[in-house]
Order: structure tokens, then C-alpha cells, then sequence
């Protein structure tokens, strides 16, 4: 078959700055990452790379800080100026050539990623509206070029979301096409396996769905762990693995890498202001260990050296503090953790679990229950 030409394809040193780019990004570098993008959209005026993962970088930035209230907000003027830039210019590319796979493939990450976006701000129809644009313009990628790897990841997302989200953002995806999980992953999958910058990401977003969706999280360890041999010093990959073990109920493994890595965390300016989620992953991994007594040290830690008190993550020191003092038959406090979860904003449940707390102490059952959601 012969495939419509590249007529944009980036130049070598372009493509170099991008991946280096990624690579500081998953290692939450996002100071330096940004940089790099920067260099590349400078480089080269006229394609959408540059500002495209420009864009992208504020959404991972919200994805570390999802907790912290007003996010979204704080970002998207950011967000906005990048995302307006690469579309602009993957239009231009796409007037030029209408056959081209690199202009067709940018429209559809560019309209994907602000599918995804609008997501954040729960503009459910919107969100869908986009995210279907992105998905005909992947497939004429792939149509034009099946080898084109990287454009096969937003539409397994696009799949995978439509097929397994909220009632009503399914309904306003199917008027459009209608999602397929199981076509979502295969796609997914493939560009975990043969894709270039998208790999990274395909893996994460995998593990994310097999770990809180597909209930498989011995695979997505394996995922983690394969992140882990490619980048060993990566933090981030790292804090992935206490999470996702935590998941397969490896307690003792969590804990052990969780001791290890304690240290470090707090010494990294890109790492220090995640500290309070790593505590209650380590506090977490105690509970289910029922070491309780380290898990209430842990959970202290988290809450009196937190970095940001305003980030949800505290929220859930809190109430996992509370169930630990339950456990350890300290009722008195407990009740006043609970307490205080119940006065702070909502995040994942945590105010009906504060109010259940209250009216009955908590048990180990329960509490393995909810570190298994």
C-alpha cells in the first residue's frame, strides 16, 4: 500500500527536544519539560507539535494537582493559549494537504485533548462533541496511514470512555459513534507496543484502567514494572508501583518500596509538593497490612508536613487517620478526624465515609473495601 506522504513530518532535532520534553514530564519535571516544548514550537513555527504537548503538559499538571480546589481554573489560560496555537496551526497544515496524516492526526489529538479537558469542567455534551471530532480525524490518520501508531490512543480512548463513563456523556457519545471497550483497549495496546511519543502515555492511562476499571491489577503492575526497568530513577514510576501494589493487595511489597523511597521524596523540588499522596499511599499500604500503628505514624506525617493543607489528599489522611485510630480503639480522636472530613470539601465520597465513620466505628473490612475502589 502506499501511503500518503509525511509533508510535515518534524525535523530530527525537533523530535528529539519533544521526546526529551516527555521525558521530563513524566518524571514531573514540568519546568524543564515546558522549556523543551517551548524550543520545539520556536524551532518550528508552522507545525503543531510544540504547542500541542505544550498544552498537554497542563493537563498531567492538573492530573497531580486534581485535588487541590480551583485547578482547572488556575490552568486553563495556559491551556487555552497553547491548545488555540496547535490547532492553528495543524489547520493550516490541513488546508495544505488534506491527505496529509501528520495535519489529520494533530486536528485529531488537538480536538481530543479538548474533549478531555472539557471533561474536567463536566461540559458532558461538549466534551463529547470534541472528542468525536478527534476520533474522525485519528481514523483518517489511520486510513491514510495505519502505520501512524500514535494517533491509535485517543481513539481506544475515546472507546474505552464512551463505552464505560457516566450515563449521560455515553449517551452523547453514541449519537456519534457509538464506543466499544473491548476495540478501545486493542487500540490502546497498539500504541503501547509500536507507537513514539505516545507510548509512555498509552502505558499510564492502561494502568489507570486496569487497576480502577477492569479490576485487573496484577496486569497493571506488570505495566509499572516494565515503566520501572526503562527509568529506574523515575519518582513518579516509582510512587506508580506503591500505588498499583497496593491495588493487588501486595502490602508487604508497598511498604518496603514505600520505606525506601520516603526520603527521597521530600529532597526533589518536582516531587516534594506530591509528598501528602505518597504518605497516605505508605499509610494506606499499613492499613492493609494492619500494622496500624505505623499506618496512624505515616498518616501523621501526611498531615502535619504537608506541603499544601488545601490539597484533598490531606482530606483522606484524615479520614484514613480516623478509621486507624477506630482500629487501634481510640475512638475519642477518631471522631474528631471524622469530623473535620465532614466540614471539607467532597472529594471521592470522602464526606459520606466521614458521616458512616461517625455514626459506626470503622472496621477492617471496611476499610479493605474502600482501598480496593
Amino acid at each position: 500500500m502506499v501511503f500518503a506522504p509525511r509533508a510535515h513530518a518534524i525535523l530530527p532535532e525537533t523530535d528529539k527536544l519533544i521526546l526529551q520534553g516527555l521525558d521530563a514530564a513524566y518524571s514531573l519535571d514540568f519546568e524543564r519539560s515546558a522549556s523543551l516544548f517551548s524550543e520545539a514550537a520556536r524551532l518550528e513555527p508552522g507545525h503543531p507539535a510544540g504547542p500541542f504537548f505544550l498544552a498537554s503538559l497542563q493537563w498531567l499538571e492538573y492530573s497531580q494537582n486534581a485535588d487541590v480546589p480551583g485547578t482547572v481554573d488556575a490552568l486553563e489560560p495556559k491551556f487555552d493559549r497553547s491548545m488555540d496555537q496547535a490547532l492553528e496551526r495543524a489547520r493550516k497544515m490541513y488546508a495544505t494537504n488534506h491527505d496529509d496524516p501528520e495535519a489529520n492526526f494533530y486536528l485529531g489529538a488537538c480536538y481530543g485533548m479538548k474533549g478531555r479537558w472539557l471533561l474536567l469542567k463536566y461540559k458532558w455534551i461538549r466534551a463529547a462533541h470534541y472528542g468525536f471530532k478527534g476520533y474522525k480525524y485519528l481514523q483518517r490518520t489511520i486510513a491514510l496511514n495505519p502505520e501512524y501508531y500514535d494517533a491509535y490512543l485517543g481513539m481506544g480512548m475515546y472507546d474505552y470512555y464512551s463505552d464505560t463513563l457516566p450515563t449521560i456523556l455515553r449517551f452523547a457519545a453514541n449519537l456519534m459513534v457509538r464506543g466499544d471497550k473491548q476495540r478501545g483497549l486493542r487500540y490502546i495496546e497498539t500504541t503501547l507496543t509500536k507507537g513514539h511519543y505516545s507510548v509512555t502515555e498509552a502505558k499510564i492511562f492502561l494502568v489507570g484502567i486496569l487497576s480502577a476499571y477492569e479490576k485487573q491489577p496484577d496486569k497493571a503492575l506488570q505495566i509499572v514494572l516494565e515503566l520501572r526497568r526503562q527509568k529506574p530513577e523515575n519518582l513518579f514510576f516509582l510512587l506508580m508501583e506503591v500505588g498499583t501494589r497496593i491495588d493487588a493487595r501486595d502490602w508487604n511489597g508497598a511498604i518496603a518500596f514505600g520505606e525506601f523511597l520516603a526520603p527521597r521524596v521530600r529532597e526533589l523540588a518536582y516531587t516534594k509538593p506530591h509528598a501528602s499522596l505518597f504518605d497516605l499511599y505508605l499509610g494506606e499500604a499499613y492499613l492493609g497490612a494492619q500494622e496500624y500503628s505505623k499506618a496512624a505514624e505515616t498518616l501523621n506525617r501526611c498531615i502535619e508536613r504537608a506541603p499544601n493543607p488545601k490539597k484533598a489528599t490531606v482530606t483522606h489522611c484524615h479520614l484514613r487517620r480516623a478509621q486507624t485510630l477506630d482500629l487501634l480503639g481510640r475512638r475519642t480522636e477518631s471522631v474528631m478526624d471524622y469530623t473535620f472530613v465532614k466540614e471539607r470539601p467532597d472529594f471521592f465520597d470522602s464526606q459520606n465515609k466521614a458521616k458512616q465513620g461517625l455514626k459506626t466505628a470503622a472496621t477492617y473490612e471496611e476499610v479493605l473495601r474502600q482501598l480496593q475502589e
